[in-house]
């Protein structure tokens, strides 16, 4: 069945048509969200520009909460303010079936399909049960998690609003030794791992360094300052890591995901990472899952075209009450 995709970022909007699970996406377009007043503009713009294309249901990961209610669902992009209904898009759209899920979620739909060339390896799996829980980790504007379940049912992708859960004790202690009383400025993992907090803690940790957002930083690695603090930082995300992996067993792998995540991991303080990762933990020795960083950028829409919308239950006649 066609299906039309569509990855809300933050910042920008990824959109395409699906034909079948398994297939290629077809024209796929990306816009940023600032053009646009609201989600229904851009994607009123996208069917233009995509030829008035036919559809019969509605798929879009969103950058932000997902709240199910009886008669839909409704979301709010973090970033912009802007509120989708699951109910009014599929309204608009001559009653088609409409299904709204966190970004982290649709992610978690696409691991199954991701193939060698969209995963940076960051740590390779030892023996891996191909059912194994996973767990998605997203680091670019804003800070998440999502536990994945696959069984031979499907896959279930669990709602979470990590970023907003205290900076665990450990990490807190590794800022105070580094940076002292401007720890304490880092009070929930989002405010220390997300863009944001990727700039906060590096005008932390160089003070006499001018304001730089998190590409500038990445950009300017080969000062030997911007490489020591990205050496730190890593060190901070293996600690966070292995919280993690502690809170929700992810034996089947890390996958990470945001732009932060990939120009840490996949660049020059990798190691550091690795480093503090792979330090022994006496409550869980045996359990060093393999970590992987999700390169694809249509994995979010490749997450939505894999989605299977749920059957309705079906009606039941009542038995008719015997008498006494």
């Amino acid at each position: 069945m066609t299906r039309l995709v569509a990855d809300l970022g933050g910042t920008n909007c990824r959109l395409a048509i699906s034909t079948g699970l398994g297939r290629p996406l077809a024209a796929m377009q990306s816009y940023p969200n600032a053009a646009f007043d609201s989600f229904p503009d851009l994607l009123g713009q996208y069917l233009i520009d995509a030829g008035q294309p036919r559809f019969a249901e509605i798929v879009i990961a969103v950058a932000g909460p997902v709240t199910d209610r009886a008669t839909g669902q409704s979301a709010e992009l973090t970033n912009r303010g802007w509120q989708l209904d699951s109910q009014e898009l599929s309204q608009s759209m001559g009653e088609i079936p409409v299904h709204l899920f966190n970004d982290l979620s649709a992610l978690g739909h696409s691991l199954a399909d991701l193939e060698t060339g969209d995963l940076a390896i960051i740590q390779p799996e030892d023996s891996t049960a191909p059912l194994a829980q996973k767990l998605v980790i997203g680091i670019g504007t804003g800070f998440n998690v999502s536990p994945v379940s696959a069984t031979p049912l499907g896959v279930s992708c669990l709602k979470s609003e990590y970023g907003h859960v205290a900076l665990p004790l450990d990490l807190h202690q590794a800022l105070v030794a580094q940076i002292g009383e401007k720890a304490h400025a880092f009070k929930t993992v989002e405010c220390c791992f997300s863009g944001r907090g990727f700039a906060a803690l590096h005008a932390a940790f160089a003070p006499e360094a001018k304001a730089q957002s998190p590409a500038d930083i990445i950009a300017d690695s080969d000062r030997a300052q911007t490489r020591a603090f990205l050496h730190f930082y890593a060190d901070l995300l293996g600690q966070l890591s292995r919280n993690l992996r502690k809170g929700f067993l992810p034996s089947g792998g890390l996958y990470f995901a945001g732009s932060v995540a990939r120009n840490l991991l996949v660049g020059g303080a990798k190691s550091a990472f690795l480093h503090c990762y792979n330090q022994p933990d006496p409550l869980l020795p045996d359990l060093t899952p393999p970590v992987y960083c999700i390169l694809d950028d249509a994995a979010a829409l490749k997450g939505c075209a894999k989605f299977a919308f749920r059957s309705p239950p079906k009606k039941t006649r009542a038995s008719p009450l015997r008498q006494p």
